[in-house]
């Protein structure tokens, strides 16, 4: 440019400078300007990207909490089971009259009848005994490969020096003793493959209050520890674990890490890989908390705690005394890690546009207020994004993902919020559940994706033949769950024989272009002034779908009180 373009007669001043101190001038602004923008970039960058950070670990924790749910209630609701089923043997006919007539051959045969029965249906006992005072075995019945067997007596065993023996000596009656899970031992030798197993003990007593001996029950954990893993694997990275007292793994995605302390591996323990973040999970029940190497989620799981939980579908009379040690011997972590990889793929940043942008701010400060601009923009994204994830996790939590109603969690929140309703206003309410018959033949037949069908045409029909103010939701495989409001028992048998009329009535068009028509059993209940909380009145009515399966299934029995008839002998 000219030297005689830039001065301005009008300004004495700026026609005393030179080209040289233009130059300057502007070269001076340029830096100061580009020292303020990149402050500013810093400014507003740092706190952005850290939100940001921040808000995507509490969307990946979010997403983690349904599986920590699920766990913990799935691993309460098995040891529940195994609780109930102790209490049920010890209370049977045949266990008190053998106790009391222990010599006697026929009340043995009985006793050995009932064992194999509870051990064939059941499919998770691997041993069922029955020992003296002295921890000599009198009765066992072992589970091989899926057939209940009895034990001769001539193979009976002295477990006198067995731990549990030990342990279960020290408790009262009435109390409980469960051992640590630990690998099944068979003649000094770890049992392949691999038996995970827990062992229920109670002392035992004839009629007239003397000891004799002890019931142990021999639990097969391996259905329990594969349910876990299935829950684990839909979660992000299926990096889930379940660990025992002492830090060692109960199940782990990497099965090799698996047993350290019973296969000799001290060093296959949470402690050895994660030695910063063991002393947080091992001191309290619950937290989350973040290392060098990513995120960590842990809850006590605590499975014979059941002050706060109790499954719907089982009940012991009385709440089981469990012996201090067990508690002990349960105290198993769950511990969910995210780590900083995949925390990384997640972000803006780390991706290959997010690095390329960074780049690019570097080299093209005088594009800085545009770039700016486009992080701005891209904040907003995020926060939708956000907050349509956070929709999402609403919706995933409330509803069936494969029938679109509510599912288990919000028909029992709804329920119980019109349960109180009900009772407050002395207005009638009925529950009904409905179970497709034969669900099971439908699944090895046409396969899951038919069955998938048929309950997603059950949902539907359910939703078309219900009022508004109906309540609906599956709360099992094919089970599903209705609260009818307003309702007395005589319209409410009406309703559950027109919908289960509408659904025997029903042809579910297949791939292949047939249909597959099916039915469903339905129990009815009654709200009653004794039903103070929803999963009674929902147990009756299970009941009742229980005595519709019995009496041939397709139809709808209402359940009725009925006096207890004590067991014969």
């Amino acid at each position: 440019m000219p030297t005689n373009t830039l001065k301005d007669p009008t300004n004495p001043e700026l026609n005393e400078l030179g080209n040289t101190k233009i130059n300057r001038m502007i070269l001076m602004r340029f830096t100061l300007f580009l020292l303020l923008l990149t402050a500013l970039l810093v400014a507003l960058s740092l706190p952005i990207y850290s939100e940001y950070e921040t808000g995507l670990k509490e969307q990946l924790l979010a997403q983690e909490e349904v599986s920590v749910v699920s766990a913990k209630q799935m691993i309460q609701k098995e040891m529940y089971e195994q609780l109930h089923l102790l209490d049920m043997i010890v209370e049977s006919n045949p266990l008190k009259n053998y106790l009391d007539e222990t010599d006697s051959k026929q009340n043995k045969q009985l006793l050995e009848a009932m064992l194999k029965n509870i051990s064939a249906s059941f499919h998770r006992y691997d041993q069922i005994r029955v020992l003296d005072n002295s921890g000599q075995e009198k009765v066992r019945v072992n589970l091989i490969d899926g057939k209940a067997v009895t034990v001769a007596e001539e193979f009976l065993q002295d477990k006198s020096a067995s731990y549990y023996f030990k342990a279960a000596k020290k408790i009262h009656i009435g109390q409980i003793y469960v051992s640590a899970m630990d690998l099944n031992v068979e003649q000094g030798k770890i049992v392949e493959p691999y038996q995970p197993t827990l062992r229920f003990t109670t002392p035992l007593e004839d009629s007239q209050g003397k000891p004799k001996g002890m019931l142990v029950i021999n639990y097969s954990a391996k259905g329990m520890l594969e349910q876990f893993r299935d829950i684990m694997t839909q979660r992000v990275d299926q990096q889930g674990m379940l660990l025992d007292s002492q830090g060692y793994w109960l199940s782990n995605h990497e099965r090799s890490n698996e047993w350290g302390f019973d296969l000799g591996k001290p060093e296959h323990k949470f402690a050895s890989f994660y030695p910063n973040a063991w002393p947080k999970v091992k001191e309290s029940k619950s937290g989350t908390f973040e290392t060098d190497k990513g995120v960590f989620r842990y809850v006590s799981i605590e499975p014979l705690n059941f002050k706060d939980y109790q499954p719907a579908h089982f009940r012991i009379e009385h709440q089981p005394l469990i012996a201090e040690s067990a508690f002990i011997n349960t105290n198993w972590k769950m511990v969910i890690f995210i780590p900083k990889e995949l925390i990384n793929s997640y972000s803006f940043l780390y991706q290959p546009l997010g690095r390329a942008l960074s780049l690019l701010l570097i080299l093209l400060l005088p594009a800085i207020a545009f770039l700016s601009a486009y992080f701005s923009v891209q904040r907003k994204i995020n926060k939708i994004k956000d907050q349509q994830l956070v929709a999402l996790l609403t919706h995933r939590a409330n509803f069936d993902a494969l029938t679109g109603i509510n599912n288990r969690r919000a028909f029992f929140e709804l329920g119980e919020k019109e349960l109180k309703q009900a009772h407050r206003q002395a207005i009638p309410l009925v529950a009904l559940m409905a179970d497709a018959d034969h669900f099971k033949k439908v699944n090895d037949t046409y396969g899951h994706a038919v069955g998938d069908l048929v309950l997603k045409d059950l949902a539907k029909t359910l939703t078309n033949t219900l009022r508004d103010v109906d309540i609906c939701g599956r709360i099992g495989g094919e089970e599903f769950a209705v609260l009818l409001p307003h309702t007395p028992e005589e319209e409410a048998l009406e309703v559950a024989e027109r919908l289960r009329e509408a659904l025997a009535a029903r042809k579910v068009p297949l791939p292949d272009g047939n249909t597959l028509s099916f039915t469903v059993s339905v129990g009815l209940a009654l709200l009653t002034t004794e039903d103070q909380h929803l999963d009674k009145l929902m147990q009756k009515a299970d009941l009742a779908l229980y005595q519709a399966k019995e009496q041939g299934r397709n139809r709808v029995v209402v359940y009725q009180e009925t006096p207890a008839v004590e067991e014969s002998t």
